[in-house]
């Protein structure tokens, strides 16, 4: 009877071993070369190797439209701009259409497994343009992200924060995927660009390589004025001033414009995100290998550590202020690590 007891539970974790090795997860990210990028390749790796499961990676997503799809139960895991949760839990922007009640219902099924921030937002444009500020962005056509995205918005917002110009009115926006950005860039059919991107930017040497660049800080003035810092404050969003030495790297090719030595603008903070009907043991065993692998993911790419991956803290990633709760299974991993979630970021049920 003790060996066939023995046997059973060896049988139930050889079966329950092959089931999570056989479990295949769907992931999307964002802009190819991004901080969603390397974090679902990054995960999809670990899950790999631990045996968590099988991650089938696709990128070039619209965030609007993948987060949808993981509250939906249509796609298991997403990054998400923290704007994003916070927009379609009132039925906001690029969720006007989904309405109030039913945006509600779609951002309460949402939860975080890890934070990070996605990318800051740089103008940029070709030297010869002479444009140097946001201002001469008057009357020009300017890439402002892809269609509906979060980048749209928060690149909408920072021209009309940073030189009081309005799409449509004060220029011309165009909206593009994010695989035909560099393009429309590189063959001048837009005169500049507001896009965001992490230090360094995957994009700046494809673009440099045609020409020199202006990269242009958000005017002092205007950054550090009420509504610039109401901005900044804003669910999802978090100020970004660091000195322009550190984008020294892009060499003599780029011009680096700012008032005072120090760069200004603001980060998108966001995260990869689950349903919150996830299995508990799942999302705490995806957390848990992302947690323990973090030093070998700073070493994967030279901007992996702005990106502040593995911090938790509110106050860097503006997590409670946007309404975002992480998976119950997530807060188990991180406070078995030694890290503190604070308790708005955690769900009642």
């Amino acid at each position: 009877m003790k060996r066939l007891l023995l046997a059973g539970a060896a049988m139930l974790l050889i079966v329950g071993g092959a089931q999570a090795q056989n479990r295949t997860l769907t992931m999307t990210f964002a802009q190819p070369g991004g901080a969603s990028d390397v974090s679902a390749k990054n995960l999809a790796e670990l899950a790999s190797a631990d045996k968590i499961a099988t991650i089938q990676v696709q990128g070039g997503g619209v965030l609007t439209k993948t987060i949808q799809q993981v509250a939906e139960g249509k796609t298991d895991i997403s990054p998400s701009a923290f704007i994003l949760n916070f927009l379609m839990s009132k039925g906001l922007g690029p969720f006007s259409g989904v309405g109030k009640a039913k945006g509600k219902e779609f951002a309460d099924n949402l939860r975080l497994l890890y934070p990070y921030h996605l990318a800051s937002f740089y103008l940029i444009a070709f030297q010869s343009t002479g444009i140097d500020s946001y201002e001469k962005l008057a009357g020009k056509t300017v890439h402002n992200g892809p269609p509906r995205g979060g980048a749209l918005v928060t690149a909408r917002n920072v021209i009309r924060l940073s030189a009081g110009l309005a799409e449509g009115k004060g220029y011309t926006g165009k909206q593009i995927a994010w695989g035909q950005a560099n393009s429309i860039f590189l063959d001048r059919s837009v005169d500049a660009a507001v896009r965001p991107g992490s230090n360094p930017a995957p994009y700046m040497p494809v673009l440099l390589s045609a020409g020199k660049i202006n990269i242009v800080s958000v005017p002092k003035a205007r950054f550090e004025g009420e509504d610039w810092q109401k901005y900044a404050a804003a669910p999802g969003n978090v100020p970004n001033v660091f000195p322009v030495s550190e984008l020294a790297h892009y060499g003599p090719n780029a011009r680096i414009i700012s008032d005072d030595n120090m760069f200004r603008t603001v980060a998108n903070a966001g995260g990869d995100m689950v349903h919150k009907n996830m299995d508990k043991a799942l999302a705490k065993a995806l957390t848990a290998t992302f947690i323990k692998n973090v030093p070998g993911l700073l070493k994967k790419v030279p901007f992996a550590k702005g990106q502040l991956f593995g911090v938790v803290d509110d106050k860097k990633m503006g997590m409670c202020n946007a309404g975002i709760k992480f998976h119950p299974g997530a807060i188990e991993a991180w406070e078995e690590a030694g890290h503190k979630i604070p308790d708005c970021a955690k769900p009642q049920s």
